[in-house]
């Protein structure tokens, strides 16, 4: 399926890619990573993912180039990162783009194959380690600026080579893209070492609201919360992963409550533990240990229906 995505990419010359909405390092990762490295191959390229960029992703190089309402003529669109068609939200304007083929890359296991021509790969440990497969496959040389958003997308989605996606072939990737001049300690270090002192006070109060409830802790970040501390809606990346670390839980939630009303729910599991069909459900998506999804509040109503069903989840088992 590289191959024939490599084909099907190496075809066209007007090429829209979009990522998910609220995008993590891998989604910004591997969309830089690609828009790049078909510009650097002489194709016209427009990026493009709804939401803006988070603070933790403007380390990498040309972020200000991702747009969030492309318009124009495209004879192909590269759907990156992304489950299914609602994730790549506004856009992706069904409309107009309707006509046009979707080449659909992705690594979750929640992925609906909704492209038209789909390369999912579950085993792969982000959408950037395929990325790096595709350019090879494409005969694309790399350069600094697109190795260090693709190992930055697999820093993300490995937790500094920490998941158990972690495989020797992750590392071999990373090895080569650090030949190409992607710089492991600085990624390291900008990615898990640094937050904002807004962040901070952010989780301060959050953790004042945690709970433990048949294995599964839980806090929430209110519109309150936030705006005591001056917080946008993209400042409290890391929280749940945090949680997820407890002795005592299965299962970390955090429910952040959005300026509009809607509940950004952020879910993490540890092995054996399976929280992807639960945010599938719900019109997300993700991994086994790590998903998430936004759905309508208020929050106490969103919070209740969640926990409810990760409970059940557990009780059927897989």
């Amino acid at each position: 399926m590289e191959n024939q995505t490599a084909q099907r990419i190496s075809s066209a010359q007007h090429i829209l890619i979009i990522c998910h909405i609220s995008p993590d390092g891998d989604a910004i990762g591997s969309l830089l990573g690609l828009g790049l490295a078909l510009q650097k191959s002489g194709r016209r390229v427009v990026m493009a993912c709804a939401d803006p960029v988070p603070e933790q992703c403007r380390h990498l190089a040309h972020w200000e180039s991702i747009i969030q309402a492309p318009r124009g003529s495209f004879d192909l669109i590269v759907s990156l990162d992304c489950s299914d068609l609602k994730r790549l939200g506004t856009a992706y304007d069904a409309q107009a783009f309707a006509d046009i083929p979707i080449v659909n890359i992705d690594h979750h296991t929640t992925n609906v194959q909704f492209g038209t021509l789909n390369w999912v790969e579950p085993t792969a440990a982000a959408t950037s380690q395929m990325v790096f497969g595709l350019l090879r496959a494409m005969n694309v040389s790399l350069d600094v600026d697109i190795a260090m958003c693709l190992l930055n997308g697999i820093l993300t989605d490995t937790l500094g080579f920490r998941t158990s996606g972690t495989t020797p072939e992750v590392m071999q990737v990373a090895i080569k893209l650090m030949d190409a001049g992607a710089s492991l300690s600085e990624l390291t270090d900008r990615i898990f070492n640094h937050r904002p002192l807004g962040t901070i006070r952010m989780w301060s109060r959050a953790l004042q609201e945690i709970h433990l409830d048949d294995r599964i802790v839980w806090s929430q970040i209110t519109r309150d919360m936030r705006q005591s501390v001056g917080l946008s809606e993209d400042g409290v990346s890391g929280l749940v992963s945090f949680l997820s670390t407890a002795d005592e839980a299965d299962i970390a939630v955090v429910f952040d409550e959005l300026e509009a009303g809607e509940i950004k729910v952020s879910m993490r599991a540890v092995p054996g533990a399976d929280v992807s069909q639960v945010a599938l459900a719900l019109g997300g998506g993700g991994h086994a240990q790590a998903a998430g999804c936004t759905i309508p509040g208020p929050l106490e109503i969103a919070r209740s229906q969640v926990l409810s069903m990760l409970r059940q989840s557990r009780i059927k088992g897989p």
